[in-house]
């Protein structure tokens, strides 16, 4: 190989780095927008407390755009002996991680309740948002795990929230004003049927135990 040949191969591989390094960089940036890892039903370990599924009404992506409302909502099933709900949002990077040492945006703790679809408008952000609902469990619950270890607490529904939908997202533009709807029913009470649908839930997570109808409370 003449040393031309030689400069020529090793610019060829450097570039070719480059480039699939660019567009590792992008995809990772890109996913957030797209999918998020964490999960839009928390709960579903043992105690009764801690297996009460809570539910964030986002898409099956779990990212969701609040748009210009800035709503958010949550459900919650039946229960035989219902806890408090808290709801917290929490500064997030591009990435879909929260950023240390930051105060929440919100933290806010809502009466035990059955039944109940809670709306609530959340402070406007520029930046990413993690918002985490769970229920808050007495210590005496019975949640073990499989290991045996007691938990206190129910595991969180965990979402990304984008300040803004892009111009072309028809799911995410369709679902702010389906909540947009639901505000104008505060607190009366609304069809559960048309959300299971709408959010495309399936039976493990609304089945035969929860009513037809459900009460909408807003804060």
């Amino acid at each position: 190989m003449s040393r031309f040949q030689f400069v020529n191969a090793v610019a060829t591989s450097l570039m070719s780095a480059l480039v699939v390094n660019v567009t590792f960089s992008f995809a990772l940036e890109a996913a957030p927008r797209n999918t998020f890892p964490g999960r839009r039903i928390g709960g579903g370990t043992r105690g009764e407390c801690a297996a009460r599924p809570v539910v964030h009404l986002v898409p099956s992506s779990n990212v969701f755009s609040l748009g210009s409302s800035n709503l958010i909502a949550v459900l919650e099933g039946p229960s035989a002996n219902p806890m408090p709900l808290e709801v917290i949002l929490r500064p997030a990077s591009d990435a879909g991680l929260a950023t240390p040492g930051v105060t929440p945006l919100l933290q806010q703790s809502l009466g035990a309740s059955v039944n109940r679809l809670v709306l609530l408008r959340v402070p406007a952000a520029s930046t990413p948002v993690l918002w985490e609902s769970s229920y808050q469990c007495d210590e005496d619950d019975d949640g073990a795990d499989e290991f045996g270890f007691l938990t206190a607490s129910a595991p969180p529904a965990l979402t990304l929230l984008l300040p803004e939908a892009d111009a072309d997202d028809a799911e995410a533009v369709s679902l702010q004003q389906k909540l947009a709807s639901l505000q104008a029913v505060c607190g009366s009470s609304t069809a559960v049927a048309p959300l299971k649908q709408a959010f495309d839930f399936g039976d493990d997570v609304i089945d035969d135990s929860w009513p037809e109808t459900i009460k909408v409370q807003c804060f």
